[in-house]
């Protein structure tokens, strides 16, 4: 299930900055890490993890730290990494953890033939733009081209926009 974005006023500052957060990206060297659950996709999926339910990785966020500040302005932050799909690569089918997040993605680099697969719903991400789902129903996501898909995955604590879904 995919949220409208204008429920999450965030959206619209990540968008206005997105430049500046895909510069900060390209500009990485090193740090990415290997997904850790290795069961759930075929191919290569890497992060780089900024914050964690309440574990912030700091030589990350001083390597970012345009990304970091915005991320600071986010209304109930859970999780947010840099969320690298690597050519041919699919995530399976799955169930988001808990029913306490909404999970957005910030959509920075989006090559053709990626896509994100909520329910029965299908969408592409598009570059500088926010899509928001409920992670809890079974998703799935591929990138089918020959170059890297990167997007700004951000965890929000669900009952901070209640009001606004509900609208």
């Amino acid at each position: 299930m995919f949220y409208d974005t204008s429920c999450f006023p965030f959206t619209e500052k990540l968008e206005d900055k997105w430049k500046e957060v895909l510069a900060e990206y390209q500009l990485l060297k090193s740090g990415t890490i290997p997904y850790p659950e290795t069961d759930l996709y075929r191919g290569e999926w890497d992060v780089l993890p900024f914050v964690f339910f309440g574990e912030i990785f700091i030589d990350n966020c001083k390597k970012c730290p345009n990304t970091w500040a915005l991320l600071g302005e986010i209304p109930g932050l859970r999780t947010a990494s840099f969320s690298i799909l690597r050519q041919e690569t699919e995530i399976a089918p799955h169930t988001g953890f808990t029913k306490k997040v909404v999970r957005c993605h910030l959509a920075l680099e989006v090559p053709n033939s990626c896509a994100i697969i909520v329910g029965d719903v299908p969408k592409r991400w598009e570059e500088g733009k926010s899509l928001v789902f409920d992670d809890t129903v079974e998703h799935y996501a591929y990138n089918k081209s020959l170059k890297d898909r990167v997007v700004l995955i951000i965890d929000v604590d669900k009952e901070k926009y209640e009001e606004s879904l509900r609208l």
